[in-house]
């Protein structure tokens, strides 16, 4: 990658990878807006334009063909930010705030919308799930994630997201050891697919799964 840096984000989007913000060391002065896009059919990097709010431990999905960067450090404290590229234009536009501002939480996409869970901010470590609408340009509070945590990674199949590991410590200056968790939840997000439709709607549920 052209630039080195940490606490960036990712997401792919026709077939090329967009290497997002992050920072060049723990300095709030080295902070990035940085964009490169990654093409592996050529093996090659190219600049594109800027994220317009530099940060890092940030957040990205794509849907619909653009890519969500998502809340973040933004040099001396905590965002709420909701900024949209459009790959095809290289062009960023805002959009609306996450409710709760927050970093180091994961996100994920299910049925068009965006998911964004757990966490931290001023208040703690987080257990808070966020769901955004990219067509109405809105935010929906979700079931809470029954484990409040933060640095975690989140996955989805299907209709269900599984939140994965993390650390129930918040992230301090000069703190190396915090404790970590195997832990797995899954959450049930109700969509079921037409071709499999059936009557009723389905729980918006976090379960259990194995540790």
């Amino acid at each position: 990658m052209p630039t080195a840096r940490i606490m960036l984000a990712t997401s792919e989007a026709n077939g090329k990878i967009y290497a997002i913000g992050g920072a060049k060391t723990n300095s709030p002065a080295s902070i990035l807006s940085l964009v490169e896009e990654y093409d592996p059919i050529t093996d090659s990097w190219e600049r594109k334009s800027n994220m317009p709010t530099a940060r890092h431990a940030l957040s990205s999905v794509m849907t619909n063909g653009k890519i969500y960067a998502i809340g973040g450090w933004v040099g001396n404290t905590w965002g709420s930010m909701l900024e949209e590229y459009n790959p095809k234009t290289d062009i960023w536009e805002k959009k609306a705030d996450m409710p709760t501002v927050r970093n180091l939480f994961s996100s994920c996409e299910v049925n068009g919308k965006i998911y964004a869970i757990g966490g931290q901010n001023n208040s703690g470590i987080l257990s808070n799930v966020e769901a955004y609408d990219s067509e109405t340009d809105t935010w929906m509070t979700k079931a809470d994630m029954p484990t409040a945590r933060l640095s975690l990674s989140v996955s989805a199949i299907d209709s269900k997201i599984y939140a994965i590991g993390g650390t129930t410590q918040a992230l301090l200056p000069n703190v190396f050891v915090v404790p970590v968790l195997g832990t797995v939840e899954e959450y049930d997000t109700g969509f079921v697919s037409e071709l499999v439709q059936t009557k009723g709607k389905l729980p918006t549920t976090w379960g259990d799964k194995k540790r």
